[in-house]
This record gives structure tokens, C-alpha cells and sequence, in this order.
């Protein structure tokens, strides 16, 4: 690492650790105060391209004629991912117990039903509304969890978010190019009756299998999909909303795969993040380009969508020759 990198990844640390430090030690109204603030700014100041994105992105779940709907619900994105930092900032400062008084249960007996066993379950999720406390709520319900986090730049950084993730009660296992997760998670689920956690609303590699989401090809993350397939668990879905000073947790009924097929599988897990993301558009945290016309925009998958053709044969094959071995 050349010495102008290790400048740079220790002024981006340091950053967030002033920011992290100045937010957790806010007085409680001024950091109510603080994601409302911080987001309109954000909203009205920040990057064009940032903000015509995220118009993109609402604009495929609202699906609202409407151009002042739109745009609410765009100003009330910035808004809730402020919280989103607020929330897992100000983490280690709220107690089990009232966190738990907190949340307005709907399906949360999903979860112990799922784990009942102590076989475990593959539990999917987004970036969705303030995750990092419905991690830590999930702890305060004694359920084992197990995720699966992007790797980020700088490592200090990233070394602090696993902290804060084990102070939830979250194991963390690093997501990093061409090592194999499937093995570690199957066995915490085995040995542990643990919820393996997924994001499962955005595929990192660009090799995901394209299936639809929303009813535009997007692609998506088969990790979910192959878990489950491999360990026979049943797939729950869920997400921690947050409803003014309270929270929704809302947690679907548990699923087992329907097929063998990894891209059918990964087709049912998109149809179950439509309905989560539904519950709350506004607080889907995904600033960046995730549909394949964004991504991808000259693939032949693209091309057909946009002609109105079968473009989902042609895309569940183009999966299944890409993961043929050679012969």
C-alpha cells in the first residue's frame, strides 16, 4: 500500500470516527432533531447525479404518476438514511429492554418459529430502514445471528463496524472476493441454530443471476438461494422499520424453496424483498445504480426487456450457461 493510500484511508477514518463520536454523544432532542436536519440538506445540497438516482431507483417501487409524490418520497429517503446513521451511531446507548418496549411486533414469531429446532434458518433482508438495531433487537430476543458484510475501505473502518456489530450480538463474516461463505454459514447454522443473514437486494459481483424485481430485470445475490438449498432451511424474510420514535419489525412468514433451481429460488427471494421493500419505500437505503439497465445498460437482457420480448427465458439461460463447468 503506497503511502499516499494509507494518507487517504486515515483521513476517511478519521472522519467517520469524529462524526461517529459527535453523533453518539448528542443530547437525545438534538439527535432526534438531526436526521430531519441533515437529510433536507442533503437532499437539496448534494450530488445531482446522486439524487437523479435515487429519483430512478423510487420511481421503479412508487410507481405514482405523480411528480410531487416522487419527490416526497426522494426527500424522505435522505431523511431515514440519516436516521439509519443516527440509529447505529447512537447504538451501545440504548438498553435491551427498552429497545425490545420499542417495536410494534408484526411476525416477529416467524423468527422463533423458524429456529425452534435449532436447525436455524437463512434470514434475508435489505438495506432497510435502521438494521444495526434490529440486529441488536434480535440479540435481546436471545436468537443467534450470523451475517455476511461488504468489506470496506479502510480497514480500521471496517474493523469498527464488526465491533459494532458484536456489541448487537452479530457474528460478522467478510465478504470478500472468491471466498466461499456457504460452508461457515451452514455450519453456525447447524451447530448453532443461527439466522444466516443476508442483504439480499444487491448483487456486488455482477454475476448474479438477472431475475425480476419490481418487473425490471435487476440482478440479485444467489447466496440466499444456495443456502437454503444446501442446508434444506426454510428462507424468512425481514426488516426493522422505523415508525416515528418506535419501530416496525416485521418479519414474513418463513418459505421453503418451491425448486431446485438456483435461479428460480433467487426469483421467489426478489418477490418476497418487493413486499418488504413496499412496507416502507422511503426507507430503502440503496443510493446507487442497482437495476441492470443502470448497471448494465447494453446487456442483451436490457435490450429485450426494453423490446417488450421474453426476456426472463433469456435470462434464466444465460445463468445456467455461465455456471456450466467446461467441459
Amino acid at each position: 500500500m503506497s503511502r499516499r493510500t494509507r494518507l487517504r484511508d486515515r483521513v476517511v477514518y478519521l472522519r467517520y470516527l469524529a462524526l461517529w463520536q459527535t453523533i453518539a454523544y448528542l443530547p437525545g432532542p438534538a439527535a432526534r432533531r438531526l436526521p430531519h436536519l441533515l437529510g433536507v440538506l442533503w437532499w437539496r445540497f448534494g450530488s445531482d447525479t446522486q439524487r437523479q438516482q435515487v429519483t430512478r431507483n423510487m420511481a421503479r417501487i412508487v410507481k405514482d404518476d405523480d411528480p410531487d409524490t416522487l419527490a416526497a418520497a426522494v426527500r424522505a429517503a435522505y431523511i431515514y438514511y440519516v436516521r439509519y446513521w443516527v440509529d447505529s451511531f447512537r447504538l451501545h446507548r440504548i438498553s435491551a429492554r427498552r429497545l425490545v418496549e420499542q417495536v410494534n411486533d408484526h411476525g416477529i414469531h416467524h423468527l422463533h418459529e423458524a429456529t425452534r429446532t435449532q436447525e436455524g434458518a437463512v434470514f434475508i433482508t435489505g438495506h432497510l430502514g435502521s438494521w444495526d438495531l434490529g440486529a441488536a433487537f434480535c440479540s435481546a430476543l436471545h436468537l443467534k445471528l450470523f451475517a455476511v458484510a461488504e468489506e470496506v475501505k479502510p480497514a480500521r473502518l471496517f474493523a469498527r463496524f464488526v465491533r459494532l456489530r458484536a456489541d448487537a450480538g452479530v457474528e460478522v463474516l467478510a465478504l470478500r472476493r472468491g471466498v466461499d461463505l456457504i460452508g461457515p454459514l451452514r455450519h453456525a447454522m447447524a451447530t448453532n441454530g443461527a439466522l444466516a443473514t443476508l442483504l439480499a437486494d444487491r448483487d456486488l459481483t455482477r454475476r448474479g443471476p438477472i431475475v425480476s424485481f419490481f418487473g425490471e430485470p435487476c440482478r440479485l445475490p444467489a447466496g440466499a438461494a444456495a443456502l437454503a438449498l444446501r442446508t434444506g432451511r426454510p428462507i424468512v424474510a425481514g426488516a426493522f422499520f422505523v415508525n416515528g420514535d418506535r419501530y416496525d419489525g416485521v418479519v414474513l412468514p418463513p418459505f421453503h424453496p418451491a425448486t431446485t433451481e438456483l435461479y428460480d429460488v433467487t426469483q421467489q427471494v426478489a418477490h418476497t424483498l418487493e413486499e418488504l421493500v413496499r412496507y416502507a419505500p422511503e426507507q430503502w437505503h440503496v443510493f446507487v445504480p442497482n437495476w441492470l439497465a443502470d448497471r448494465e445498460p447494453h446487456h442483451p437482457v436490457v435490450a429485450a426487456w426494453q423490446a417488450g420480448e421474453d426476456w426472463q427465458t433469456l435470462a434464466k439461460t444465460d445463468y445456467a450457461t455461465r455456471r456450466r463447468p467446461p467441459a
